[in-house]
């Protein structure tokens, strides 16, 4: 069996043991365990399902048994668990991923080292470091340092694979890791790299007690801990939301937890943050597809604007030409800008783009790497930043609020790549600048670099990009490939059920566009505050949103029960009669919202199309012609104006208007009904010609033209077309476009 089809039957089971179908599962389970061929996983599989037939028998009988759910879930527990050991056992037969790569070098090139040993001899290097860094500068030996520097990070990163491959895993394991992580034993930066590995190890095979030592980090002294614990152990309830549960030390865990002070505000802002990674291709993609070739559009018009000897005698010719700002006005780039700049406030992740390319350093090949919390004296940058000024340049790339860690890696190693002359010479600049230390050091971007909220931030962006751009991520479970939304874990709900909680997340999926999430979220603060007519406003957008018309009005009526004079809330209310087909209840809505604000051309508009549903085209023609009057230039009423003049019989009122929009920006629509008012006038070759242009426009699609004039038919033959001429007029047009070709 290859790994593709261990890994789909593997998903298969988990999916039917989430849905609770027992007798399937077991079906599925037995192919992989008749595969693995283990005597003692066939024994546990078969007294799996003798236990679960003499359940149901008993069930069948009506015998009482009290603990018949405990013995239920405690089955679904081990099929889980059974699954989870053979397919792996499986997988590391075949499988060319980095993690079984790692554990048959464990197994036979370094003879498997227990997880104590192995941080026995980080233990040691450190302490080496530690030594050797306390001599005096005179005395200490750079070059051994720096060795020393080598070996913690290589021990470190050792570590790192046997924690991330560590399944399954032992009693003494588990107490080892409780020891590494949540005494003091090591620097806080090991800690922080220790817990990827762990996230990154029950994310590829699930463990409730790895998950409950996760969890545990919360209660450290370290806020980088604290917060680096609490996103791991969020991600990983996700992902296994449906085997919580199952789980009987989970509960008291989470409750314990909930009586922490900041607990409910870690974890809120923590799932702020997964609904903004959401944005994050969608920022992406506006900066490469729009923002950049925008750009790039823009430089040759911009130095056309700038004279040439001041673009060579003075740098700043570019900032201060006054036609700059207008051009990118212009363009829509500075509104592009100011919304990532405001996206960016908001912590969204602006920079994806922008670093995505710089992954490439041989840095970034080794996977522990990608979760480093961000160190200036790490090896990889050594001789980088040590040019003058280069003391302020690590304080001011260190305290930024703005770039992960991952980033700032980037950054530093993009530097090696500039000639050594001109990395000295911007260094030097921050050299110059002593203020600028000191001031650094009271700022308060170096108290918002180490806020709790920007620790996660921070730490959840380096998470996204190793899922998406380490060179061997589609080996790993992308927690990022779905929205993370901690509403789905059923064991915490009830921390983001109060209402502060709701509204706040709520209003960010509404403002960002996720309707579906934002409606679940108004219609449970809705059965709390029914007179609050801002939810019923805001359940209503989001069920128009959908395009579900009748739900969203009934919301509708309900904001407007309560907030009956609401212009919004009334223009609303007609729209969705309108999309219900019904023309006359919406006449009655928008009549009310024109008492309100009778100058608005909009309800203006939708007045006249109301009564165009009604075919009552006189009526519609004085809504048109008074937005017309009240916006001459615009042309927003030309369209109805010229097309319900021609249904009254108004044929040369309406032949000016089609003179006056074909004049714009015409599109087929406009010629096919120009063509129509012609044919009726019996101008037969202007007809033909605007027919033409209508199917020029519509990529030559003669059919679509074809199907468009049967629907107009009759109001064709009410203005006084013989029906026995249109055959003739369509053949002739059919012969003139076959002749041009």
């Amino acid at each position: 069996m290859i790994t593709n089809e261990i890994i789909k039957l593997q998903y298969e089971i988990y999916s039917l043991l989430a849905e609770r179908r027992l007798k399937d599962a077991f079906g599925k389970l037995a192919i992989l365990v008749e595969e693995q061929q283990d005597w003692l996983s066939r024994d546990k599989l078969n007294e799996m399902e003798t236990s679960y037939r003499y359940m149901i028998q008993y069930m069948l009988d009506g015998v009482e048994d009290p603990e018949r759910k405990s013995i239920y879930d405690h089955l679904v527990v081990s099929a889980y668990e059974l699954t989870d050991r053979i397919s792996d056992r499986l997988a590391a037969k075949v499988s060319p991923a980095q993690y079984y790569g790692w554990k048959r070098y464990a197994e036979t090139g370094r003879k498997e080292i227990p997880l104590k040993v192995q941080l026995d001899l980080c233990d040691n290097a450190i302490n080496d470091l530690s030594l050797a860094s306390l001599l005096s500068e005179q005395e200490q030996d750079p070059s051994k340092v720096q060795s020393l520097k080598r070996s913690v990070e290589e021990a470190a990163g050792t570590l790192f694979m046997d924690i991330w491959t560590n399944y399954p895993a032992g009693e003494e394991d588990y107490a080892v890791l409780r020891e590494a992580l949540l005494s003091r034993r090591f620097p806080e930066p090991f800690v922080a790299l220790m817990l990827s590995a762990l996230l990154l190890n029950v994310l590829h095979r699930f463990d409730e007690q790895k998950l409950l030592i996760l969890l545990d980090g919360y209660r450290q002294t370290s806020p980088e801990i604290q917060m680096r614990s609490l996103c791991c152990a969020l991600i990983v309830m996700y992902v296994y939301r449906e085997r919580l549960p199952l789980l009987k030390n989970l509960r008291g865990r989470i409750d314990a937890l909930g009586e922490e002070p900041a607990f409910k505000t870690d974890l809120r802002n923590i799932f702020l943050q997964f609904i903004k990674s959401r944005e994050t291709e969608k920022i992406t993609r506006k900066m490469n597809e729009e923002l950049l070739p925008e750009m790039m559009k823009l430089a040759p018009s911009l130095y056309k604007k700038i004279r040439q000897d001041d673009l060579m005698n003075d740098i700043n010719a570019l900032e201060e030409n006054p036609e700059w700002q207008e051009m990118l006005d212009r363009n829509g780039i500075a509104d592009k800008l100011k919304e990532l700049t405001d996206l960016q406030m908001e912590g969204a992740d602006v920079f994806m783009s922008t670093f995505a390319h710089l992954k490439n350093f041989p840095f970034f090949q080794s996977i522990q790497n990608w979760f480093l919390p961000f160190n200036p004296e790490h090896s990889s940058l050594s001789g980088v930043l040590d040019s003058k000024g280069g003391d302020v340049f690590k304080k001011m790339i260190g305290a930024s609020a703005l770039l992960c860690n991952s980033d700032k890696y980037s950054f530093c190693l993009s530097l090696t790549q500039m000639p050594e002359s001109q990395r000295e010479m911007m260094m030097g600049q921050f050299g110059a600048e002593n203020a600028a230390l000191r001031e650094l050091e009271n700022s308060e971007l170096l108290k918002k670099e180490h806020s709790r909220e920007n620790i996660s931030n921070r730490y959840i962006q380096d998470l996204y990009r190793f899922f998406k751009l380490y060179i061997r991520r589609t080996e790993f479970t992308d927690p990022f490939a779905k929205h993370i939304n901690l509403y789905k874990v059923a064991e915490l709900d009830a921390l983001l059920s109060d209402s502060d909680s709701l509204r706040l997340v709520g209003e960010y999926y509404f403002r960002r566009g996720y309707y579906d999430e934002a409606l679940e979220l108004f219609e449970r603060l809705s059965s709390v505050y029914h007179s609050d007519h801002e939810i019923y406003q805001k359940i209503g957008f989001c069920y128009q949103k959908k395009g579900d018309y009748a739900n969203a009005l009934e919301a509708f009526l309900k904001a407007e029960i309560i907030s009956p004079d609401n212009f919004w809330t009334i223009r609303r209310i007609a729209t969705c009669y309108r999309n219900l087909k019904k023309p006359e209840m919406a006449l009655s809505y928008y009549h009310r919202a024109e008492k309100l604000d009778p100058e608005n051309l909009s309800v203006q508009m939708n007045i006249g199309h109301c009564y165009v549903e009604q075919k009552d085209y006189e009526e519609a023609l004085k809504y048109y012609f008074k937005v017309d009057y009240l916006d001459p230039e615009g042309g927003k009423a030309w369209q109805p104006i010229a097309w319900c003049s021609f249904l009254v019989g108004k044929k040369e009122q309406s032949l000016r208007y089609y003179e006056k929009i074909l004049n714009r920006k015409p599109v087929a629509l406009d010629y096919l009904n120009a063509g129509h008012v012609e044919f009726s006038l019996g101008h037969i070759r202007q007809a033909i010609e605007y027919y033409r242009r209508c199917i020029e426009l519509d990529n030559g699609d003669s059919s679509k033209f074809l199907a468009e004039f049967k629907q107009d038919m009759p109001d064709l033959i009410a203005s006084g077309i013989l029906p026995s001429d249109v055959p003739i007029l369509l053949d002739q047009l059919m012969y003139g476009i076959t002749d041009a070709r």
